[in-house]
Parts: C-alpha cells; sequence; structure tokens
C-alpha cells in the first residue's frame, strides 16, 4: 500500500468545478486542488474494488466535463498534484489501479502526463499486455482532447510506433495502430502544427504496417513467427482504406496510395507463407478472408485512380475459402507485376 498524506473527508472539496477555468490560480486554490487529488488519490492507491472506481471518477470528473475548456493553469496544476502518486502505482505490481490510474492520466492532456505513457507504451518497460493496452488509449485521448506541444505529442506518436516494433500482443498492437491512425486526422490547424502531426501520422502508419508485414513474414529460423499480429492489421486495412476515400484527405490521397499499394499487396504473401497454419484457426482464417478482401478492394481502389486500372479480376476471399492457393498465387504475381509500372515504381 502506498502511503499519502492523510486528509479527512470533511476537510475535501466536492469538486473542482470553481477551478477548472480559471486563468490563473492563487495559492488557496491550489491547496484546494491539492487536497481534493490527495484524497482521491489514497483511495486509489489503497482503496477496495468499489473506491477504485469511485476515485477514478472523481479523479477524472474535472478533465471529462469540461473537454478542452481547462485553463492551462488548472490543467498544469491538477496533473502536477496527481502524476507523482500516478507514478507509483504504475511502478507497483497491481494490474487493476495500474489500469486505472493509466486512464485518469489520459483525460489529463498535458506534456507530463503523455510523457509518463509514452514511457510505459513498449513491453520492455511495461510487462503487461492490459497496461500497454490502455497506454494506447489513454495517449490517444490525450491527443485528441489535451492540451500538448508539437513536441510532445510527435515524441509520444514516435515512442507508440517504436512499441509497435515490439508488441507480441495483437490486441496491443491494434490500439496501437488506431492512435497513429488517428494522427491523420488531426484537428489541429496549419498554425498549431497540425499539417506537420498529419505527415507523421501517415509517416508513422506506414512504418508500422511495414514493420508488422516483416515480422508475419520472417522465415522461421528458431524465432517465434507471429502470424496472430495479422489481426491488428485487418483493421488498420480498414483504416487505410478510409483514409483513401475520405474527401477531407483528397491532397494527400496519391502518397497514401503509392505508400500503401505495396504493404497492401504483401497480405498475400502472409496468406501463401502461413496459409496452413492460419487455416489451423478458425479466428485467424476469418480474419485472413476479410484481411485479403479489404487490400484487395483499396488496392483495386488505388489502381483504378493512379494506375491504368488493370486490377486483377478476382475474389480473393472465397479463393481464400475454397483454399485455392494456385489462384492466390496468380493474383499475388499479377499486383506484383502491376506495383513494378509507373507511378507505383516512382515513375
Amino acid at each position: 500500500m502506498l502511503a499519502l498524506a492523510g486528509v479527512g473527508v470533511g476537510d475535501v472539496p466536492t469538486s473542482l468545478s470553481a477551478y477548472v477555468s480559471r486563468p490563473s490560480l492563487d495559492q488557496q486554490d491550489t491547496a484546494e486542488i491539492s487536497e481534493y487529488s490527495a484524497y482521491y488519490l489514497d483511495l486509489l492507491a489503497n482503496g477496495d474494488h468499489e473506491a477504485v472506481m469511485k476515485a477514478r471518477a472523481k479523479l477524472v470528473e474535472p478533465m471529462k466535463n469540461i473537454r478542452g475548456n481547462a485553463s492551462s493553469a488548472f490543467r498544469s496544476t491538477y496533473a502536477d498534484s496527481l502524476i507523482p502518486t500516478l507514478e507509483d502505482i504504475l511502478d507497483g505490481p497491481d494490474v487493476y489501479r495500474g489500469v486505472n490510474a493509466i486512464q485518469i492520466a489520459g483525460f489529463l492532456g498535458t506534456d507530463s502526463s503523455i510523457r509518463m505513457l509514452e514511457q510505459r507504451a513498449a513491453a520492455s518497460n511495461e510487462p503487461n499486455a492490459s497496461r500497454r493496452l490502455w497506454v494506447a488509449i489513454a495517449i490517444r485521448e490525450s491527443m485528441n482532447n489535451g492540451e500538448l506541444s508539437l513536441r510532445s505529442f510527435n515524441a509520444a506518436a514516435r515512442g507508440l510506433a517504436e512499441a509497435a516494433e515490439e508488441e507480441d500482443d495483437w490486441r496491443v498492437l491494434m490500439r496501437q495502430f488506431e492512435t497513429v491512425s488517428n494522427m491523420v486526422k488531426s484537428g489541429r490547424s496549419r498554425d498549431e502544427g497540425g499539417e506537420d502531426l498529419r505527415a507523421t501520422g501517415r509517416e508513422l502508419q506506414l512504418r508500422m504496417m511495414k514493420g508488422t508485414l516483416d515480422r508475419i513474414l520472417a522465415a522461421d529460423d528458431g524465432e517465434t513467427v507471429h502470424i496472430e499480429l495479422i489481426q491488428a492489421l485487418r483493421p488498420n486495412i480498414f483504416d487505410v482504406q478510409q483514409q483513401y476515400l475520405d474527401p477531407e484527405l483528397m491532397q494527400y490521397r496519391r502518397e497514401v496510395g503509392l505508400n500503401m499499394a505495396p504493404q497492401l499487396a504483401r497480405v498475400y504473401d502472409v496468406i501463401l507463407l502461413h496459409g496452413d497454419a492460419l487455416r489451423n484457426d478458425e479466428e485467424l482464417s476469418d480474419c485472413c478472408g476479410l484481411s485479403l478482401r479489404l487490400s484487395d478492394e483499396t488496392l483495386r481502389l488505388i489502381e483504378a485512380d493512379l494506375g491504368s486500372d488493370e486490377a486483377p479480376d478476382l475474389k480473393p476471399e472465397q479463393l481464400w475459402k475454397d483454399n485455392d492457393t494456385e489462384a492466390l498465387r496468380e493474383g499475388r504475381e499479377a499486383w506484383k507485376a502491376i506495383l513494378t509500372k509507373s507511378p507505383y515504381n516512382g515513375r
């Protein structure tokens, strides 16, 4: 149990709503915020299951109910009062308390809170998969609703992409993909660095997709071949398709198409290399069929838009269900031939 300074319940403010929007805070304001934080942090660190739930709700309440209207002064003061104890909880073994601490940090949305999260994104720093999954979600929450500097935003995104390179749990990897993909649609204005953030999102999404495919396609030389990671790829392929179709992202369509088409075609390689193992698992087999269909649909959209509209006439999901490996191989070769031509070859 963590030892925290005791605060009597009668001394605790029932709410911090009076301070949330204040452009500046005096010493008394800061003391009230500290008392509120200390009381509910003690419940979070040392209370039973119901107490932890209550603590999480009360610690999130000041940020959740105002959505972006918190003043910089309140946000930084509140974060400073919470982060040391949240870090102590995350350094401990209790997964349930840790997940709740991560969720609270996500709502803080400050440079210091997202830095704390980013430092725990990788399996080498946070061995528990449930915590890593919630770190990815909390980083997205901070990016969407926080008050982050461009530097912290970029650092968190790149840290998450690096974490993805060693992530073995497909559920965690899927959340990491979702957070980075979300950057592509960042609502930040150009003046706030939004254009750079969106470009970074596209860069990291491509890097993560390529890296994940590299790992799945790695020759089995005694190391684990993570074929189950295709379950993280499937929703990301759908995200790529939707980005390509999104009229608000029209100006990036050519960039997305040329960069992603070669990676989408590699889904065929996964199926051809690991087909037997994938078929042995019903969930993986279904995922493969959907991944093939989404990849092929997106490749067709790209080819019709950027190429010569020479897409092969095949239905790969049905071919997978029919176990028609030869037809799938022919489809892969057809796409390979297309992708060696202009404009995909850079000429």
